[in-house]
């Protein structure tokens, strides 16, 4: 969820043509140009085939994945990738739109939760014919689960990641606190003496985006939408995660009265970097920048641990993460491919892991030495199984569009928390009844 901006533009796509020998050297020229600028990839008679792929990793992230590509490209001189960076929160309407006009670049780096939508327009190369089943048992199953739709796998993951505390050891030493809170009950009495004991100015922050309120709604026995489709995200135990939230903001005081939705995933990673604030709930991917905080010159005093459970005993952290997909319309799909089983094997995702400490997807990954030896990794991978799937059905990338605003009227004191998650709820039933 891990963190992005550099602006980027949709190149024109042109269709494959057979290049005759009594073609000018001016056409060939012109083609040649062309193939520079594309969306999806064109064929010609001879030289390397170029594919166009779309990252969406941010400045910290992307040196690997920059070397990554020479790699494959020395293995394969005859393959060239025209790498272009895209803003991720741009990237999903941006890939529609292309596919919709047939000028998608080949390969694309998309969030899970868009696959099922791509998947269900046929805008997704199926690649069930490039990966073997022996080779697909080799990834974490929750992970895979998202490349999969109605029977087909569209997608290998890269990445994965979920949501944990995220804390400075030092401040809640200074408060007396010798751990992480594991109940939601630890984490409210914590939050208070961190508070009053003047350890730090916040207990506790958030963005004001409804993913990373999705925690305090599982814990409290809520949810988003079950595998029948029935909508939970106004259920008893949602209105009661979402009350403890507003709770700890207006009643408890522990967090920030007014949250600035507009830079609040900023606000809370820079003001726990810098200790302002003892704890977030955040991913893997955020970690490289936030060890670069004044508040971790000591890198060990970053410390991570599960989502505190709740009342019941239940707990539960939004599973997120990346994965790699081919255009359907692509018109080099082995190469397509080739290129995607490469970025996605387990040398590659060890690579990727240690310079972004970010999670593999691949069993393997996790017995290379590399990997276990670094501590953000194996603390993330030690807590695994707190974490849930969201909702694997098309129209999966289109339900945080009215979560989040309704989230923030919550946090902003304009809607109660039952109101807040019943408008969620509506808007999602139509949008479950319009498939």
């Amino acid at each position: 969820m891990n963190n992005l901006s550099i602006y980027g533009v949709i190149m024109k796509h042109r269709r494959s043509r057979t290049i005759a020998a009594s073609l000018s050297t001016l056409l060939v020229l012109l083609t040649v140009i062309l193939s520079a600028c594309g969306g999806s990839s064109t064929s010609t008679t001879s030289g390397p085939v170029t594919l166009n792929y779309w990252y969406t990793e941010g400045t910290a992230e992307a040196p690997v994945i920059t070397k990554l590509i020479g790699e494959f490209e020395k293995q394969n001189p005859d393959i060239k990738i025209n790498a272009q960076y895209q803003p991720f929160d741009q990237t999903q309407s941006k890939f529609a739109n292309a596919a919709q006009s047939n000028t998608a670049p080949d390969v694309l780096r998309s969030d899970v939760g868009w696959i099922a939508q791509f998947a269900s327009t046929r805008y997704l190369l199926p690649l069930d014919q490039y990966v073997s089943e022996t080779d697909q048992k080799d990834y974490l199953p929750n992970a895979l689960a998202y490349g999969k739709y109605d029977g087909h796998l569209y997608a290998l993951p890269q990445v994965t990641d979920f949501l944990a505390i995220q804390y400075n050891k030092a401040i809640l030493a200074k408060a007396g606190i010798t751990s992480a809170p594991k109940t939601m009950s630890d984490f409210e009495a914590a939050s208070k003496k961190i508070v009053e004991s003047g350890a730090a100015k916040y207990a506790f922050e958030t963005s004001g985006a409804s993913y990373f309120t999705l925690p305090f709604l599982w814990s409290f026995g809520g949810g988003m939408i079950d595998a029948n489709n029935k909508v939970l995200v106004n259920n008893a135990g949602s209105v009661a995660g979402l009350e403890f939230l507003t709770k700890l903001q207006n009643q408890d005081k522990v967090m920030p009265g007014k949250i600035d939705f507009n830079n609040g995933y900023n606000n809370m990673v820079n003001d726990l970097k810098d200790g302002t604030t003892a704890m977030i709930f955040n991913g893997p991917w955020e970690t490289s920048n936030i060890l670069t905080g004044s508040a971790f010159a000591d890198k060990t005093n970053l410390g991570i641990a599960a989502i505190p459970a709740g009342p019941t005993g239940v707990t539960g952290s939004p599973t997120g993460g990346h994965s790699y997909v081919a255009y359907a319309g692509t018109k080099h799909p082995a190469e397509a491919a080739k290129f995607i089983n490469f970025m996605s094997s387990t040398s590659s995702q060890v690579e990727i892991a240690t310079a972004n400490h970010t999670l593999p997807t691949r069993e393997s990954a996790y017995k290379d030495a590399a990997v276990t030896a670094d501590p953000i990794i194996s603390a993330f991978y030690a807590i695994r199984n707190s974490a849930v799937s969201r909702p694997v059905i098309p129209q999966g990338g289109q339900l945080f569009t009215d979560f989040d605003p309704n989230i923030q009227a919550a946090l902003g004191g304009s809607k109660t928390p039952a109101d807040a998650l019943n408008a969620v709820a509506e808007k999602w039933q139509q949008l479950l009844a319009s498939k």
